[in-house]
Order: C-alpha cells, then sequence, then structure tokens
C-alpha cells in the first residue's frame, strides 16, 4: 500500500491517493462494508431498543412502528 498528500488544503483537509493492490482493496472493501453495517445497527437500535437475537419482541409488527402504527402498503398502479 502506498499512500500519498497530494493538496493540503486551508480548511484543513487533504487529498490523498492511494495505491493497494487487489489483496489490500478487498480487505479496505470488506472493513467498510462491514463498519457500515455496524453502525446502521447501533443506529438502528436508537429507535427500536434491544437489537439482539435473544429479544423475542425485535421484528413483530409493533416494535418498529410503534404501538398501533403499522406501515403503509406502498400505493403503486
Amino acid at each position: 500500500m502506498n499512500v500519498e498528500m497530494i493538496e493540503e488544503h486551508d480548511d484543513g483537509s487533504a487529498t490523498f491517493t492511494f495505491e493497494l493492490n487487489w489483496e489490500e482493496r478487498n480487505i479496505l472493501l470488506n472493513l467498510g462494508i462491514i463498519t457500515a453495517i455496524k453502525n446502521g445497527i447501533e443506529e438502528g437500535a436508537k429507535y427500536v431498543g434491544d437489537t439482539s437475537l435473544g429479544n423475542p419482541e425485535c421484528g413483530t409488527s409493533d416494535s418498529v412502528h410503534g404501538e398501533g402504527e403499522q406501515p403503509r402498503e406502498s400505493e403503486q398502479p
């Protein structure tokens, strides 16, 4: 892997280039996808509550939308 800073900007950010072989690229891509999924689960837990597989209420009709609220069917022609 080769990382090169191309330009440092006035706001403190910078532009970099990354040279990766296929193995490094795949590892970085997999890490990014796994991190995004984990962050999505953590964000979803703020709205659903307990997202563990041991929670019998997780995934039931009211666990996401609240008591008495159900998702609406999409209006397709």
